[in-house]
């Protein structure tokens, strides 16, 4: 699909924004037929102790993937949406099919912003975004041109007179979660017979509920569709209180019957997850932390864990994915069998009557045979190159075999190899070389044997 040049947002975010209030979920925006719901409050989440961790996390993450090419501040584009709900009748496996509404609250700048981003759209590419002219407000349609007809389908982004956006799928669904939006339209706020509109979300920056469907997404025998066999509806709520983040779950049975079937099910996953063997002393009194409780045909886990542990937690998995990361930017210095690695002038010693700052390395007792490749390899480094290379016999007989590294072939230039011409033996390698001024290049050395002759792998 075609994109849209999106400097101009990333250009109006970094200005300092005026942060929304927080707000609560309210059923009265939701759609009274609506057989399904999730609501996020942005500004919660930027306000709680992991929510300001997974914000760092986040923007590292574009940072990383920009290179630091593009820096956009999350936490002050979160304050900007301020809170978003979701809604729907269905929810159908294919993504066509699926109706409702998603309803953004936030400040006045999100709308010029999106507007202006969309109206840009329909001037440079107008076939995949166009204006809307037969709506009571503006509104903006986006397809993708280059989808088969069959595949044909569109979203549109509404921006009614209230202080919120809308984005649906058709101009019917827009106009109908306008209404319900300004009170006109019924509301689960008063649909008293709709099992989502007894929602317990206090507190809670993430909240989502839904009427199970009559089909179930997951495999006959799996633990979920056992559980959802025995339930109406299910909640989940999300939040912090105090000094520790919780998480509410509430079932809905069919009966009080198969509410108890229900409880012993969670009861038996949340004992599962507790003997659950880790190594981290804080994610198992983290998962330990599950309590499953009910009450008639209302089935309920509660989990509350300290907010500073969690961020913790993140930070750590931030941290060794961070290692990980710069593992695998690392380049390859060794082929064969590693003989000696070493950073900047570790084990070196300063070359005589040569140009300042050239060291040697002398590595003793390297196995070599006719045809060995000798590898010398290093990091990236600003000034950090190999001198030579010099093999010497170790009994001391023979002449010392000196070769530079412009005789040496390199390999995507952090390798440089030479074939050992000599017979088998043990010998001394002596590596010259000159390091980086903030020391931190790697080097090594490695050698790799000639292949056996294939008559001689019977012998």
């Amino acid at each position: 699909m075609h994109r849209i040049s999106f400097r101009a947002l990333l250009l109006a975010t970094s200005v300092i924004l005026t942060p929304a209030l927080r707000s609560a979920y309210d059923p009265a925006i939701v759609a009274a037929d609506a057989r399904w719901v999730v609501y996020l409050d942005l500004n919660g989440v930027r306000a709680s102790t992991l929510g300001k961790e997974l914000v760092d996390a986040v923007e590292a993450a574009q940072k990383q993937a920009t290179d630091g090419a593009i820096g956009i501040d999350v936490s002050k584009l979160l304050a900007m949406v301020g809170a978003i709900t979701a809604y729907g009748t269905n929810l159908a496996p294919d993504p066509k099919l699926i109706d409702g509404a998603l309803i953004a609250q936030g400040t006045a700048d999100l709308r010029k912003i999106l507007e202006s981003v969309l109206l840009q759209g329909t001037l440079t590419q107008p076939k995949v975004f166009a204006e809307a002219t037969d709506l009571p407000f503006p509104a903006y349609a986006i397809s993708d041109p280059d989808a088969k007809a069959e595949d044909k389908a569109q979203v549109m982004v509404a921006f009614p007179p209230e202080p919120v956006v809308i984005v649906s799928k058709s101009k019917a669904q827009l106009l109908k979660a306008r209404d319900v939006a300004r009170g006109a339209a019924p509301s689960l706020a008063k649909a008293a017979n709709s099992p989502l509109g007894k929602a317990r979300a206090e507190g809670a920056y993430l909240y989502s509920a839904m009427v199970v469907p009559a089909e179930s997404p997951f495999p006959k025998n799996a633990p979920q569709a056992r559980i959802l066999q025995l339930t109406q509806s299910g909640s989940l709520a999300i939040g912090e209180r105090g000094p520790n983040t919780f998480a509410h779950a509430e079932l809905l049975a069919s009966s009080e019957a198969n509410a108890e079937r229900l409880m012993k099910i969670m009861q038996g996953l949340t004992a599962m997850l507790g003997l659950a063997e880790t190594n981290d002393a804080h994610l198992a009194e983290f998962l330990q932390s599950a309590e499953v409780s009910r009450n008639k045909s209302n089935v309920t886990l509660d989990l509350a864990y300290s907010s500073a542990r969690l961020a913790q937690m993140v930070k750590s998995m931030r941290t060794q994915a961070d290692v990980q990361a710069a593992k695998r930017k690392q380049p390859t210095i060794v082929m064969g069998r590693p003989v000696a690695e070493w950073g900047a002038t570790e084990g070196a010693e300063p070359v005589p009557d040569s140009t300042a700052g050239t060291f040697r390395r002398t590595i003793d007792g390297v196995q070599l045979v006719n045809g060995s490749t000798i590898t010398l390899g290093r990091t990236v480094g600003r000034t950090a190159r190999f001198v030579g290379l010099e093999i010497v016999a170790a009994d001391g007989g023979g002449t010392p075999l000196t070769i530079r590294p412009e005789f040496m072939r390199n390999v995507r230039g952090t390798m440089w190899q030479y074939p050992f011409p000599g017979t088998a033996g043990t010998y001394a390698l002596k590596v010259s070389f000159t390091a980086d001024p903030d020391e931190k290049t790697k080097f090594a050395v490695s050698v790799a044997d000639p292949k056996v002759a294939e008559e001689a792998k019977g012998k």
